[in-house]
Order: C-alpha cells, then sequence, then structure tokens
C-alpha cells in the first residue's frame, strides 16, 4: 500500500511538473479567446485534417476516384490524402467527448493537448523505468523526459504536431517488450506479443518515419535470436504473434505502409547521400532547420555518448538489470539514433526516450554498488547523492520553465488579419501563393488551396507514389520542390513579366508546363533551361521559342496553355516581412546605425534618391528599421512591396504591418 501511494505520488508531481512547463508561453499564445495561434505552421495543417474529420468523417477535403485528396494543399491539382491520420482520429474523439461537458473550440482544444500527451510520456517514462530502476530511477528518468528542452517545446502550448504520438508509442512498445520477456506464463507473452503488434501498427498510423521504429524492432529481433539457443520457442513466443499480428492490421487498414516496408530503405539511400533527388530543382530541405545536420559541438556529444555506451555493452555493467532483448533494443535504439541525428538534428526526439531509461538504470546499478560495500555510512552517501540530484533536476525544471515562457508563436493578429481578409474577400477556388513556410497557416485559416506549403516536396509519399497516384491522372515526379523555386524567382526578380507569368502559371497549371516540355525533351536540364526562357516573354514570343528549340506544334500550343494561360485561375501573392528578411540579398539595420559609406540610394516612402553612383547597396527605409540591399535587386517584386514602390501589373489589395497582398492583372 505504502509503495502504491509513492508511486501515484511520484506520478502526480511529474505529470504536474511537465504540465506546468509546457503551459508556461501561455501569455505568448493565447492572446484572448477568439485569437489564439499554434507555435508553428505543421499545428494548422494537423488541426485542419482534425476539423475535416468532425465535418465529414475522414481527414481528406474530398473524395475522388475511391480516395481522399487534399484540395488545399499543393494546389493545382492537390494530392491524395497520405498523412498518418492517428493523432487526427484521437483528437477528433477527444475532442467529441470533451466538448459534450466543456464549452471548447476545437482550436483552442488542440492548443492545449499538447502538454497533456508530453505530460503523459513523462509518465510513461517514469512508470516504466521504476520498474527497472526503483521509484528513484524511474523519478529521475520521468523528470528528464518532463525537462527535456527540445521535447518540452515540442509538446508546448499549441505545438500540435505528430511527435505527440511518436515519442509516447514507442516508450509504450519497449516496456511491452519488457513486460513480455519477464513472463512466466507462455499465456501472457503471446496476450503481450498480440498487443506489441497492435502497438506497431499503430505506430505506422502515427508518423510518416515509423519504419525506424520497425526496423528497430527486425534488428533486435534478429540479434536476439542468432544469439540465443532455444530459438524455436522465442519465435513461438514473441516474434510470430508480434509480427502476424502487425501484418494482418497492416493489410486491413493501412496498405500503402506494407509497400513503404519494402520501397522506404531503397527510395532513401539517395536521400541520405549527398545527391539532389529534386534535380534539377533545388534541394529545398536544406533550409529546414531541423533538417540540419549536426554540428560539430554536437557530433563529439553525439560521439561521446556512442563511445560510452559501447563501453557499457563491453564491460557488460546493466546485464543484470534488463533482460536481453531488452537490453539488444535499448543499445540498438540509442546507437542508431544517434548516427541519425548526426544526419538530421530532428532526430533528437528520437534519442531522449531510450537514453533517459538508460540514465534511470545507471543510477539504479551505481545504488546497488553502494548497498554492496562494507562501510557503515553507505546509507547517508545514498542519501546525500539523492538530494543532490534532486537538487539538479529542480534547477534543470528551472530553467526549462523561465525557457518555456519565450516560446513565442510564428503567428500573430497581422496574420490572421491578413487570412480573414482572403476568406472575406476572394472566391472559393482562389490560389494563395506564398512562401512554403506560410502555405499551412493560410491553407486553414483562408480556407483556400495554397499553390506550396510545409510538405514541401511531399518526401514521405516518394516510395509509394505509384501506388498512391492509381487511379488518377498525377505523374510521379510530383510534388516536388520546383514551387519553391519558382515563387523564389517570382519575388526576387525585377521583371514585372516574369513574375506575372510565373504566378499564373502556378495558380493555373502548376507543375504541367514543366511535366510536358520533360515528356518530349526527355532531359531534365533542357526542359528547366526552355521553361525559364519562356517565362521571359510574352506567349507569342514563347511560342516563337518552342518552335526554335523543336517542339512540335500542337505539343506547343499545350505547353503555353500551362506556362502563359489566356484565362489564368484567381490567385493572390501574399507577401511576408519575413520573406524579405530571409533572402540573400537583404540585411536589416538600425536607423540610428546607418553607414552611408557605399550607399548607392536611399529609397523611402515608394521614392529613390540617387546619393553616389559608385555605391553597392541601397538603403530602404521602414517605419522601425531599415534594409541593405544589393543595388542590383532593389526592384525586386519583394523589395518594391515592402518599400512602397509601384509594381507594374500588380495591385495592392490589403496590407499591414507585416504583411503584403497583391492580386495580379
Amino acid at each position: 500500500m505504502h509503495k502504491k501511494l509513492n508511486t501515484i505520488t511520484l506520478t502526480i508531481i511529474i505529470f504536474l511538473l511537465a504540465f506546468s512547463i509546457r503551459i508556461a508561453n501561455y501569455n505568448l499564445t493565447v492572446h484572448n479567446p477568439t485569437k489564439i495561434y499554434f507555435q508553428e505552421s505543421d499545428s494548422y495543417y494537423n488541426y485542419r485534417l482534425v476539423n475535416n474529420i468532425l465535418n465529414h468523417g475522414y481527414p481528406g477535403d474530398k473524395i475522388i476516384n475511391g480516395k481522399e485528396w487534399d484540395i488545399h494543399s499543393y494546389y493545382p491539382p492537390g494530392v491524395p490524402r497520405d498523412y498518418p491520420p492517428l493523432l487526427h482520429y484521437i483528437t477528433a474523439v477527444l475532442y467529441s467527448l470533451f466538448s459534450e461537458v466543456c464549452k471548447i473550440s476545437l482550436k483552442q482544444f488542440c492548443i492545449w493537448l499538447p502538454p497533456f500527451f508530453g505530460s503523459v510520456t513523462s509518465v510513461a517514462g517514469f512508470l516504466f523505468s521504476r520498474k527497472i530502476s526503483g521509484d528513484f530511477g524511474g523519478f529521475i528518468t520521468g523528470m528528464l523526459i518532463a525537462t527535456y528542452p527540445t521535447y518540452c517545446y515540442r509538446t508546448c502550448l499549441g505545438f500540435f504536431n505528430v511527435n505527440l504520438l511518436y515519442t509516447l508509442l514507442p516508450i509504450i512498445l519497449y516496456w511491452i517488450f519488457f513486460e513480455i520477456e519477464n513472463c512466466v506464463s507462455l499465456q501472457k507473452k503471446l496476450i503481450y506479443s498480440i498487443f506489441a503488434g497492435f502497438l506497431m501498427f499503430l505506430i505506422s498510423l502515427s508518423w510518416n518515419g515509423w519504419i525506424y521504429f520497425f526496423y528497430l524492432v527486425v534488428l533486435s529481433m534478429t540479434i536476439y535470436l542468432v544469439s540465443s539457443s532455444d530459438k524455436k520457442e522465442k519465435i513461438k513466443e514473441i516474434v510470430f504473434p508480434f509480427f502476424v499480428t502487425f501484418f494482418l492490421f497492416l493489410l486491413a487498414f493501412n496498405k500503402l505502409a506494407f509497400y513503404e516496408i519494402f520501397a522506404t530503405p531503397i527510395t532513401y539511400v539517395h536521400f541520405f547521400s549527398n545527391s539532389n533527388i529534386w534535380y534539377p530543382w533545388p534541394n529545398s530541405y536544406k533550409d529546414v532547420m531541423e533538417l540540419r545536420p549536426a554540428t560539430m559541438q554536437e557530433i563529439i556529444i553525439l560521439i561521446f555518448l556512442l563511445v560510452f555506451i559501447f563501453g557499457i555493452i563491453y564491460t557488460k555493467a546493466l546485464n543484470d538489470l534488463f533482460p536481453k532483448f531488452t537490453r539488444i533494443m535499448l543499445y540498438s535504439w540509442i546507437i542508431s539514433s544517434i548516427l541519425l541525428t548526426m544526419k538530421h538534428v530532428k532526430f533528437f526526439l528520437l534519442l531522449f526516450g531510450p537514453s533517459f531509461i538508460f540514465v534511470g538504470a545507471a543510477w539504479k546499478k551505481y545504488e546497488n554498488i553502494l548497498n554492496h560495500l562494507k562501510i557503515q555510512s553507505k546509507r547517508k552517501i545514498i542519501v546525500i547523492f539523492k538530494i543532490a540530484i534532486l537538487f539538479i533536476l529542480v534547477l534543470v525544471f528551472y530553467f526549462s520553465i523561465n525557457y518555456a515562457k519565450g516560446y513565442k508563436p510564428m503567428y500573430d493578429d497581422y496574420f490572421e488579419n491578413a487570412a480573414l481578409w482572403i476568406k472575406n474577400n476572394t472566391n472559393n477556388d482562389t490560389v494563395v501563393i506564398t512562401s512554403w513556410s506560410y502555405g499551412h497557416f493560410f491553407a486553414s485559416e483562408s480556407d483556400r488551396p495554397v499553390s506550396f506549403d510545409g510538405r514541401i516536396g511531399y518526401i514521405e509519399t516518394l516510395p509509394i507514389r505509384k501506388i498512391l497516384y492509381s487511379n488518377t491522372n498525377l505523374s510521379p515526379d510530383v510534388p516536388t520542390t520546383a514551387r519553391d523555386y519558382w515563387i523564389n524567382v517570382a519575388i526576387t526578380t525585377n521583371n514585372t513579366l516574369l513574375s506575372k507569368n510565373i504566378l499564373k502559371m502556378l495558380a493555373t497549371s502548376g507543375d504541367n508546363g514543366y511535366l510536358l516540355l520533360n515528356n518530349y525533351t526527355h532531359n531534365k536540364t533542357r526542359s528547366f533551361t526552355i521553361l525559364n526562357k519562356i517565362l521571359t516573354l510574352n506567349r507569342s514570343s514563347a511560342y516563337v521559342t518552342l518552335k526554335k528549340e523543336g517542339i512540335p506544334d500542337e505539343k506547343a500550343k499545350k505547353i503555353l496553355n500551362c506556362t502563359h494561360p489566356t484565362t489564368p485561375r484567381n490567385f493572390v501573392l501574399v507577401m511576408t516581412d519575413e520573406m524579405l528578411l530571409s533572402l540573400p540579398f537583404v540585411n536589416i539595420t538600425s536607423k540610428n546605425k546607418l553607414d552611408l559609406k557605399n550607399v548607392y540610394s536611399i529609397i523611402k516612402n515608394g521614392s529613390e534618391k540617387i546619393i553616389n553612383k559608385n555605391g553597392k547597396y541601397s538603403l530602404v527605409i521602414l517605419d522601425d528599421k531599415a534594409l541593405i540591399v544589393n543595388k542590383n535587386y532593389r526592384y525586386s517584386i519583394c523589395v518594391r512591396a515592402f518599400s512602397q514602390m509601384k509594381i507594374e501589373g500588380f495591385t495592392k489589395v490589403f496590407e499591414n504591418k507585416r504583411i503584403k497582398i497583391y492580386e495580379v492583372i
């Protein structure tokens, strides 16, 4: 009874401390009951899919030829819905239940759900770890998960993303394997193995990277069987019921994932190499912060951890705490996630679960060593160490909660007002063209299709496109990163005809112009060059150029209908201050620190004054800051938009401090 009370008390403490860290940014996220903001763009994507489930029963926008389609993303033409739906269905069910007893909007519910999941994961880490490490070792594991900065941010108020599940479910799966090995009853082993297979199926519905955990289990089981003398018994008790259950559920409810098992490793060999799988288009994924390689400092830390883990394996220091398979899986999990993190820092989230379970076990081992020492003061030493560890955990909690108070949402009232203007003043089929960073936000809040968004090139679908696109007219060559290239060209060029042609092409035909060209030339580089050339020309001149390139008359007209449409679809171009500041030829400076050396011109209130013909850059004076712009780019579309200069053929229909919206004549 006393032990149960201790466990319940520690569970409540860990949950409340974890939850308090994750809601520390409340004042920054919730301005008032009607204006609340998610932390980042993907949260708006997930929110929109949950809203679809509540509205018509499935995450996609509509059913076309038996397939769910998302016509808000990568439009035209949209894409078949492929995103793992577990988070969306769980949220829809929980919201339906919760809204019966408490009046709350779906957005508010999605804002508050991440802290709950993050706290539950911390508790799960504690409850499992205590089985190996005792209450104190489990408490260490639970508190480390609760205060881990990266995970705190990823589960803070307003960060509604799939990492809520792909961090929790693997810990539970690992726990189940631990229980299997500790069972004496064959019946219980079989029940746990079947449950583990079902959990693996749920993981396949929770994250596009689920294949990592599948191969982690396969690798661990292979090593386990090879090193076991009773292979037949292990196959009967664990391997067979696990895989049979998993594959039955997969074939019944997630057939695409079954195909991924075989296709994904082959496809991603190119992605993890230095080659650009998107050629001739740029690799836009290099601009995604979480996909950057680890820094040298991070690599040194990871290598140190790797050497330490191999030392533990070599010395067999923890063999008495972990059963064999559980031990193999723990080491495989830590080592593989370290290697993946060196390639992309996003995989830090894979590392914290097994690492903190390992830390809890290390404490238990240390405590056991002290207990076996033949000294009278060993109890005092243990108490002193526990107090020291608790003090460190209190400090970590203090720093974590103060750090969490600065988690500022990516969006604010300026974005919300712009989105509402689009929603209230444009047709339902109007395409929003903007940077991929903001696509999910405008698709959700404006309820309009966007040309490009945070799914970028839909890299997750590469292994399964042939199956996913069956019974559709989509080419397996799309989505791609081409739209990132074209949008950047459209806002950085000073050629308004080129910009208008690009925008009309994207809004009306998407990638079809390039695809038609490439079907004729069968040469990606040549198709890329021709397309760039004709988009600088009007329709008649572009036709002449295509004929000179040897394109037959009928094909040339089809290409022109895509690249130079006579009746373009309605669209708006949305440019933000961050899009301007992220351009390589723009730097920001204070108005009080202006250096007029090498200044070619000063642009203010839409007018330009040339002050030094030998200067290298122009100063663009805004309300609260000044921009240093390479003079060759001072007339680029984005710079002109924010410097109040006229843009021929563009009509400004909305503006505020952070956002400019244009229609094209």
